[in-house]
């Protein structure tokens, strides 16, 4: 007697239907599992930001609370412009010696701080236009060669200077890194917690006037390294035709901002904006503090000052 066999599968339709389900879930999670592998990226930028300002912060103190000074490459002293050995508006402070995270490295100890792991560049205007100091010579964006450290008017030795080009994810407050108005030193300072001193940023400082300018303040107060972190260009207008939504933050259309009492925090691109109480467009309606103007009521504000150039101070 033959024994019969029967053979159970799965039908066509049935086949179509579960992998109808297994694309739909797929479809569901996978935004959720990124949006996790995120929120994991930006607590560890969280921690860099806090542990880089509270180095600036122990800098401070080790320093008779003065922050780090740096003249911006293209103010007054800059290196293309070297006129003394010494800055002649910041009395006793080197011209045009090492940047900001090289001077606050002694308290980090660890470059991996500068470093945020949800950036897609390699580099960070103008201390290196690549990770790789070599990489960076050979690639030499900048007139100064690649790298800030590699230019000729710099006195320092080689290897010194080598050792300066590496990439940083963050930017500092350009208002703070040249002393402006006083506010190298903390004491100045009316509400440090709301002070931002450090942050995502597109590159290595961030400005916070020059008004409608691609690389400053654009229309409602947004500062624009820090809202545009990932982003070069990015138009002026675009925070008030809703533009920003496709372009705006690190983690999750948010930058983590950095202060000056030591502690950092994540905000949404919407809150990165000036206080300015007084302008010539009236007040920025922000909250944080940036310079002088977003902390004090000051006429001089109302005008121009520190609005497009900082009057009154030569480049």
């Amino acid at each position: 007697m033959r024994r019969k066999w029967h053979f159970c599968g799965f039908t066509l339709i049935e086949l179509l239907v579960v992998i109808a389900i297994i694309a739909i879930l797929a479809a569901i999670l996978f935004p959720v599992f990124s949006q996790a592998r995120e929120k994991a990226r930006q607590a560890q930028c969280l921690s860099n930001l806090r542990n880089f300002s509270m180095a600036v912060v122990q800098y401070s103190q080790d320093h008779d609370e003065r922050f780090p000074f740096w003249r911006t490459p293209c103010w007054h002293g800059g290196p293309g412009n070297i006129a003394s050995a010494r800055d002649p508006l910041v009395p006793g402070a080197p011209l045009i010696g090492p940047h900001i995270f090289i001077q606050v490295e002694p308290y980090v100890r660890n470059r991996q701080v500068y470093e945020c792991q949800s950036t897609g560049r390699d580099w960070s205007f103008p201390i290196t236009c690549a990770r790789d100091p070599d990489t960076a010579r050979q690639r030499g964006w900048w007139s100064c060669g690649g790298a800030w450290a590699y230019h000729p008017r710099l006195p320092y030795p080689t290897a010194v200077r080598r050792a300066w080009v590496f990439f940083t994810s963050y930017g500092y407050n350009e208002f703070v890194q040249n002393h402006a108005e006083g506010y190298g030193y903390l004491p100045r300072y009316q509400a440090p917690s709301e002070f931002v001193l450090l942050g995502d940023s597109e590159k290595c400082w961030f400005p916070t006037w020059g008004w409608m300018m691609e690389w400053g303040v654009h229309s409602g107060g947004y500062v624009r390294d820090l809202v545009y972190p990932e982003y070069w260009p990015a138009d002026p207008n675009w925070t008030a035709t809703g533009e920003a939504e496709k372009y705006a933050g690190r983690h999750l259309q948010g930058s983590v901002l950095g202060f000056a009492d030591g502690h950092a925090k994540w905000h949404r691109w919407q809150q990165i904006r000036k206080r300015r109480p007084l302008s010539p467009v009236g007040p920025l309606g922000g909250a944080l503090r940036f310079d002088y103007c977003d902390e004090v009521a000051d006429q001089r504000c109302a005008g121009d000052w520190w609005w497009v150039w900082p009057a009154g101070w030569p480049f």
